[in-house]
């Protein structure tokens, strides 16, 4: 699975006339950009792309009315696809030749096995776009002759939601064989050593009638997570039945019945599990079958971990957000790494460590081992994770005058450049690496030794300078370079009143490369002089 080009002809959101050429031979790319540019918007242009595909020629669902018109190119199972949406009606071609009965009755051979999705933020727009899917996937699984075996593997288009950290922790340890390299880097990276315990805190579901409102029955509940449920009622410890006052929204309270499970070792469920489930995909299918059937909320699992250095059991909720994070992203992802698969990643690193972020990418490869058929784009605003890319791997995002966003590859490769360096190329394009106010002071210092150089500084300026020197002095920081050549442009570039009270705006870092151009001219000038 490889995406090649993709246009947006008509309005989505931010995004008009958009046009991407994406390095279709890149394992990763990367889109970066200042927010509200769009990247968030592309990703979610993608989603949509795909689902449609699906729900019309998979599920047999009509689209009154496509979000917008599109042209893709991309490559899938060996074949060059071409999808062209425009005013609701599709045309198809497979390497170049128009193929559209082919495609829409054998669409299976055309899309991506999965498309997976993470957005690290708090939105509900991503799972608006997931619903129809999981509505259809909902339809099977409560099916009454619904079986395990029927499951064994994750649906096509896939949202990482937090509640799926607990489910792949719990997938992992109870089939350790299938997931030694996974425990591995946990044991590593996080320093889980081992699945402690698990409480599930049943709810009513809403769709429960008056009728069949008692846990002793599971709700009436039906298909794979009736089959589930009873499982976890063989195996839980003294489960209870509660009827609970909870608040439905902050105008509303509802009196609700909810039943506790807990799992109070890996070896209480480890059997029961293993003779029932074959591998660890059909047990997380399981597990998330009681979130989709709304049974659980993302806060009613309560895993406990084994944790070196902790005693005793350390409840995942305790965990830091970079932790839960790396098990959401890197964890789903061994489910979903099959070949020909699309990954979406919006801003994955938000909550990791500095040595984590910068070893991102290795973490990609070396504990996934996704399939080199399986594209990643993911968005991201940190130098650290980009590092070891090349210029075509990397997109950025950025409107022109007209206000239009378009994206192109930089001049130079990340990993050709310092962090640093990153950071104030036209990749982050910030202004200056020091903060604003030490700049300040700075610019303020040279412009006054400028003036000092010449004769011209009053007794009140003598006195700031003198001041502004100590301070420098202090904390370490030195003008003077061995480089005399740039020392000379710092001098005669500090003369000038523009470099004094920086606004940092656009205009005024023209006017400023302007002025060094000028000043750069003046010192060659005085070199040729001088030889």
């Amino acid at each position: 699975m490889r995406i090649d080009t993709v246009h947006i002809k008509s309005r989505f959101k931010n995004l008009k006339n958009f046009q991407i050429n994406i390095e279709e031979n890149a394992w990763e790319t990367v889109l970066l950009g200042l927010n509200a540019t769009g990247k968030s918007n592309f990703l979610e242009a993608l989603v949509i792309i795909y689902r449609d595909l699906d729900l019309i020629y998979n599920h047999n669902k009509k689209v009154k009315n496509h979000d917008f018109d599109y042209y893709i190119k991309y490559e899938c199972r060996g074949n060059n696809i071409e999808i062209d949406l425009d005013d609701g009606k599709y045309v198809f071609k497979v390497n170049g030749k128009s193929e559209t009965t082919r495609i829409t009755k054998n669409i299976e051979d055309y899309l991506p096995k999965h498309v997976f999705i993470y957005y690290s933020g708090i939105s509900e727009r991503l799972k608006s776009l997931y619903v129809p899917h999981q509505r259809e996937y909902y339809k099977q699984i409560i099916e009454k002759d619904a079986a395990e075996s029927n499951f064994d593997s994750i649906r096509r288009i896939f949202l990482a939601q937090n509640i799926h950290a607990s489910f792949a922790l719990i997938a992992f340890y109870l089939f350790e064989d299938q997931a030694k390299e996974t425990i591995r880097f946990l044991k590593e990276e996080i320093n889980i050593e081992d699945f402690g315990s698990a409480l599930f805190m049943l709810k009513e579901p809403d769709w429960a009638k008056e009728s069949s409102r008692k846990p002793s029955n599971l709700w009436k509940s039906t298909g794979l997570v009736r089959n589930f449920l009873e499982d976890l009622l063989e195996v839980s410890y003294a489960p209870i039945e509660h009827k609970a006052r909870m608040e439905v929204s902050y105008k509303k309270n509802a009196t609700i019945s909810r039943l506790y499970l807990f799992l109070k070792d890996k070896a209480t469920v480890e059997k029961l599990i293993k003779e029932k489930y074959t591998n660890n995909i059909e047990l997380f299918n399981a597990l998330e079958s009681l979130y989709i059937s709304d049974f659980l909320e993302d806060n009613d699992v309560r895993i406990k971990v084994q944790k070196k250095s902790v005693d005793g059991e350390l409840s995942m909720a305790e965990l830091s957000e970079g932790e839960k994070q790396f098990l959401t992203v890197l964890g789903l992802l061994k489910f979903t790494k099959d070949e020909e698969s699309l990954v979406l990643l919006d801003e994955p690193d938000t909550h990791l460590n500095p040595v984590w972020k910068w070893k991102y990418l290795d973490y990609l490869d070396k504990v996934v081992k996704r399939k080199s058929n399986t594209q990643i784009i993911f968005c991201t605003h940190d130098p650290l994770v980009i590092g070891n890319l090349k210029k075509n791997q990397v997109q950025i995002f950025k409107k022109n005058e007209q206000g239009k966003t378009e994206a192109f590859n930089p001049y130079m490769s990340p990993r050709e450049m310092s962090v640093s360096k990153i950071l104030t190329s036209e990749l982050f394009g910030i202004p200056s690496l020091m903060s604003k106010k030490l700049e300040d002071l700075l610019n303020q210092k040279r412009f006054l030794q400028a003036k000092l150089s010449q004769g011209e500084l009053g007794d009140k300026e003598q006195h700031i300078f003198e001041r502004l020197k100590k301070y420098f002095d202090h904390i370490g920081f030195n003008d003077e370079t061995a480089d005399s050549r740039y020392n000379q442009f710092i001098k005669l570039t500090s003369q000038n009143k523009a470099y004094v009270d920086r606004k940092y705006t656009k205009e005024e870092a023209e006017e400023l490369d302007k002025i060094a151009k000028e000043v750069l001219d003046e010192i060659l000038k005085e070199e040729k002089k001088g030889e």
